[in-house]
């Protein structure tokens, strides 16, 4: 029961906060999503109507109490006027601060609900997805501050059995790695190396010329300029967000019921040189690719595969331990049960 009450608490929550919560304490999110949206709609409806009922009591009765000072001759026109007064007193109080609000919460645990229960996604509440917005812009600007003024790369030509060009910039260049190619002076080169500098230029690659028969993925023009042309994206309009994030969750139910129920990752182990573990899972992993390190009973794997299954268990992802020496980038700590707090 704590288990399940502490779920409902954490729904509420953006998933960055979530997230730094243990395991154990998390419970079941997808039912506390479910219970609190349900609650939150409920709840939120009763006191708007409460409210109005005692609103509309007021109103008219307050007129009623005028006509009948003013005396019997108006008592007639009084009464024909709190036919029309209904109304009034409905529309003012729709369009009251307090009662907007409440409209809005009934429809964000609607939502919230909707998506729990339907697609299986846990929504937080929109003030505290407003809070962490805030806190991310905050410490964006603090990290480009930090990072000291924009200048313009220094490129360096370098006669050097391990790499051929330098490149100073004062911005780290979060997209190069070894699989990307870049395009400096109609030569192709491949990113070899990184190292931190000092102010302004912290961060310092090293450039090899690709070698005959280099298979070229992701190719990148580089322009020694371009760090001082790089701006933050700029957000779209709130009413697009919320029309995707709409159509989103829309084609997500869809895909859930053709799914069907989520299930727990079904994981095998094999004895292979192609790879040492095969994870069945109800809903697919969009993140899991060449780049994701998977953290499974403290042993690392990266995956190599991705195959179709059949139903409850439609996606397949084969694994193999990671090689010694290979880097890791983005690591996730995996459990068979997460497909049922998604």
């Amino acid at each position: 029961m704590l288990s399940f009450l502490f779920g409902i608490v954490l729904s509420f929550l953006p998933q960055r906060y979530r997230e730094s919560f243990p395991d154990s304490l998390r419970g079941n999110l997808r039912l506390g999503a479910v219970a609190s949206g349900l609650v939150q709609c409920l709840g939120c409806l009763g006191i708007f109507c409460v409210r109005y009922l005692s609103f509309l009591q007021q109103n008219v009765g307050a007129l009623a109490d005028r006509a009948i000072a003013r005396g019997g001759d108006e008592v007639f026109g009084a009464t024909a006027a709190q036919a029309g007064m209904g109304y009034v007193s409905m529309v003012e109080y729709i369009f009251h601060p307090l009662s907007l609000l409440l409209i809005y919460f009934t429809l964000e645990g609607t939502v919230r609900f909707y998506a729990a229960g339907i697609t299986e996604e846990v929504v937080g509440t929109l003030p505290l997805h407003v809070v962490a917005w805030a806190q991310e812009r905050v410490g964006q600007a603090r990290a480009e501050r930090a990072l000291g003024p924009r200048v313009a790369d220094i490129v360096e030509q370098v006669y050097s059995s391990d790499y051929d060009l330098r490149i100073f910039s004062c911005r780290p260049k979060r997209n190069w790695d070894r699989l990307i190619t870049v395009s400096y002076a109609d030569q192709l080169y491949a990113v070899v190396g990184e190292q931190a500098g000092k102010l302004p230029y912290r961060s310092i690659y090293h450039l090899r010329r690709t070698r005959f028969g280099w298979i070229v993925r992701n190719i990148h023009h580089y322009d020694p300029q371009e760090v001082l042309l790089e701006t933050e994206e700029t957000p779209a309009p709130l009413t697009s967000r919320l029309i995707g994030w709409v159509l989103d969750r829309l084609g997500a139910a869809r895909a859930a019921e053709a799914a069907g129920p989520a299930v727990p990752d079904l994981v095998e182990r094999i004895s292979s040189l192609a790879y040492q573990l095969r994870i069945a899972s109800c809903r697919p992993k969009p993140t899991w690719d060449h780049l994701m390190t998977v953290e499974y009973e403290d042993e690392l794997y990266e995956i190599v595969e991705e195959k179709q299954g059949a139903a409850p268990h439609p996606y397949i992802y084969l694994l193999r331990k990671l090689p010694e020496g290979r880097a890791i980038r983005s690591l996730h700590h995996y459990r068979p049960e997460e497909s049922l707090n998604r």
